[in-house]
């Protein structure tokens, strides 16, 4: 599709250029990538008119094999430079389950923009007497007083332009700078493709001076990783070491000359640095073991290390401190029983302050504190969710972090100060990092996950398809007569409920604000309604757009499925979300957000019942039968087996099952008539899903398969014989690297 002889035209405020690939509005110019620019002439084509998402890819990407993802992200990235708002657009509408279409006018290039004054709207009366003043709004009173003063100003100006031109020649930028939202949206939009090898290429770091990258980079078969080095314009890079482990993390030390990075096996992470010329690497010290994971990070001065460690019996970690001229380890955190783990710290550009997230899952946070006083570390960004790494800005004055905060995976900047978030763009980005000269890079992410189902009477038979979305798919939930399957997907943006027959036809989505995410379907004993978490992206009672917000709320709303309408429940308390009804329809269990805890209550709403704590504790996860409360709480091994009114309990699954060690996920485990399924390894780690017997406390192996996305991720038919789990079909992770405009980076002579 080419732009070669396109015509240039106006479109609301902006003035698009085509030849150029060039939106300019006032004293902005912006420039799209050519694809950008192709998707925006393909929408003008046909302004108000749905185009399909099949024929933009098509159209635009010219039959190549690409997903929905591709487009998605496009079209966001598309909105953000036209700044533009999803919720109330004025130049791209989205339709959901169908395509997008351009709402403002096209026209001629000459109109003029619509939100601009026209040239013939009268001036105001001045209010007093005074010069009469020429349209530039210089006196006319006075022509040689006129020339005298347009002398002066050219002069100035002349002058000024040669300082500016020295001080950008000469003299390096000042601390701070390069951190501008909108110059950070650029670098985002112009990201170009660093290392997009088979296997995951992650975790990229810049050398201190800018000029180098150091990442992972696995094999296609994802059994193993190493660290590589290359040039930043990609010109040189080569494989560092060479292990059977998956290395991971690198960051540069010593000058620029060495890396330290994490090697994780099955069972033990160790720190360990190997010089750039060397052929072996070092052990340091030991990190956090698997299930826990995190990247670590090096000083600017290159002597300390600062990782995650395991800090308690219970598993949790915090973080620590490695000098690396004497090999001294010192402890700096400990999140507690609650938030549980700290990891994927950042050290500022001038080492005094270290950045890490807090909390486990979909509830982690950002923290910052002092070097030297980690007792002083405080929250920086209230919002929680799942966080893909940060990176502090030169200056130390904001950072660049990576996460699912308000529906979707993407880049946002943080005020080191006051924790404001402003949305930069990028979806499916994660862990940046950021040079001296304002260079960023990146991962992309692309996650396809898709639901299956299997017969557990059957269990050798292959277990068959439920959805072939090419976006994201769990969260499945059977209705009590089994009939229908309801879950959760993103595939037409943010997360909504989708309701299907059992074997996935017939997929509807729920007509819920499509402004709002929503996740947990859980069904009423009747199967006439669906009780469902929003997830609320407010500040103060108002709404933020474009993903502008500080603080994350819920609540729970009944989905009546006859009326086709939703209805907030009121009397739960703030923070309520992750409802399940129990099996005789009388009792309402729901988690609440309070603090670093999710607690569980319950209320009779039909009785009017004051809501009642279950259980005060960190409940990461529960399920009910007609005679079972169960539940997974933090810090606690195994899983929590009660009465519905949480009393009498004992643990299962504290330590074995079937002769072999085993953690069981908090997410990937159901209950049903006295029998939890839930999901292991065997030996070779292929997953299996497992079956507990509460009478007899029998385990059994119940199918050769289980889940790989996100929890929940699990749901069992009422007749106990078809098991739906969602599964992670296909994960790419490429490197992008987006750079400042018009400056000499690294490595690069100046014109």
């Amino acid at each position: 599709m080419s732009v070669i002889n396109a015509a240039a035209f106006r479109l609301g405020a902006w003035r698009i250029d085509p030849t150029s690939h060039e939106l300019v509005a006032s004293e902005r110019r912006v420039r799209l990538q050519p694809k950008l620019m192709q998707l925006l002439l393909r929408l003008a084509r046909e302004p108000g008119s749905v185009v399909r998402r099949e024929q933009l890819l098509d159209d635009v990407w010219e039959g190549r094999d690409v997903n929905d993802e591709v487009l998605s992200r496009a079209i966001a990235e598309l909105r953000q430079l036209l700044e533009d708002d999803p919720r109330t657009p004025r130049y791209i509408e989205t339709l959901p389950k169908l395509g997008y279409r351009l709402v403002a006018a096209v026209e001629p290039a000459d109109a003029a923009p619509v939100d601009a004054p026209r040239a013939d709207t009268p001036r105001a009366e001045t209010l007093r007497a005074g010069p009469v003043l020429d349209a530039s709004g210089l006196p006319v009173a006075d022509p040689g007083a006129k020339r005298r003063l347009g002398l002066a100003i050219a002069i100035s100006i002349g002058v000024a332009l040669a300082l500016a031109v020295f001080l950008a020649t000469m003299l390096p930028p000042a601390p701070g700078a390069f951190q501008d939202a909108g110059d950070l949206r650029l670098r985002v939009d112009r990201a170009r493709p660093f290392a997009t090898e088979p296997g995951y290429d992650q975790s990229a770091r810049f050398s201190r001076d800018g000029r180098l990258v150091a990442w992972s980079a696995s094999d296609e078969k994802l059994t193993r990783a190493g660290i590589w080095v290359g040039s930043r314009d990609g010109g040189t890079r080569r494989r560092l070491t060479d292990a059977d482990a998956w290395d991971f993390s690198p960051a540069f030390v010593d000058g620029d000359t060495a890396v330290v990075f994490a090697r994780y096996t099955a069972a033990t992470c160790e720190v360990r640095k190997q010089s750039l010329l060397a052929q072996e690497s070092v052990r340091l010290t030991d990190c956090a073991p698997p299930p826990a994971t995190s990247r670590l990070d090096a000083s600017a001065d290159g002597r300390y290390v600062v990782f995650s460690q395991r800090v308690g019996d219970d598993g949790r970690s915090g973080l620590a401190l490695l000098d690396l001229d004497g090999g001294k380890v010192s402890n700096l955190t400990d999140p507690g029983a609650d938030a549980y783990v700290d990891f994927n710290p950042r050290f500022a550009g001038d080492g005094r302050q270290i950045a890490f997230f807090r909390g486990r899952q979909s509830e982690q946070r950002l923290w910052i504190m002092p070097t030297d006083t980690p007792a002083r570390a405080r929250n920086l960004v209230p919002t929680n969710g799942l966080l893909y790494g940060a990176a502090w800005l030169p200056g130390d004055t904001g950072l660049v972090l990576a996460g699912d905060l308000f529906g979707y995976r993407a880049l946002y900047r943080v005020d080191a100060g006051t924790g404001a978030l402003e949305f930069l763009g990028a979806r499916g980005a994660r862990y940046p990092d950021v040079a001296p000269d304002g260079t960023l890079v990146f991962e992309i992410a692309d996650y396809q996950a898709n639901l299956y189902r299997g017969d557990l009477a059957d269990p050798l038979k292959p277990p068959e398809p439920v959805t072939t979305s090419r976006r994201y798919n769990n969260q499945p939930a059977h209705s009590p007569d089994g009939k229908r399957l309801a879950f959760v997907s993103n595939r037409d943006g943010l997360e909504a409920v989708y309701l299907a027959d059992a074997a996935g036809g017939g997929a509807e989505r729920l007509a819920l604000d499509t402004a709002q995410r929503w996740v947990r379907p859980a069904w009423h004993a009747d199967g006439g309604k669906l009780t469902v978490t929003a997830i609320l992206n407010s500040s103060d009672g108002t709404t933020c757009l474009p993903y502008a917000c500080s603080t994350e709320h819920s609540a729970l709303y009944d989905y009546d499925l006859a009326a086709h309408a939703a209805r907030r429940i009121d009397g739960l308390g703030d923070d309520a979300r992750y409802a399940l009804w129990s099996t005789d329809g009388t009792w309402l269990y729901y988690l609440r957000r309070e603090g670093e805890r999710n607690r569980l209550w319950r209320t009779a709403p039909a009785r009017g019942t004051t809501p009642h704590l279950v259980i005060d504790a960190n409940v990461e996860a529960y399920e009910l039968d007609a005679g079972h409360l169960v539940a997974s709480v933090q810090g606690e091994a195994g899983l929590r087996v009660c009465g519905l009114d949480a009393h009498e309990c004992r643990r299962e699954l504290t330590q074995t099952v079937a002769e072999r060690p085993f953690l069981v996920d908090p997410g990937y485990w159901l209950l049903r008539d006295g029998k939890i399924l839930f999901s292991g390894r065997r030996d070779d780690s292929s997953i299996v899903t497992f079956r507990l017997d509460l009478g007899n406390g029998k385990v059994s192996e119940a199918f050769p398969d289980g889940p790989t996305t996100l929890a929940p991720a699990t749901s069992l038919s009422p007749d106990g014989k078809t098991f739906v789990y969602a599964r992670t079909d296909r994960v790419s992770i490429d490197l992008y690297l987006g750079e400042p405009a018009d400056e000499t980076a690294p490595g690069k002579s100046r014109q």
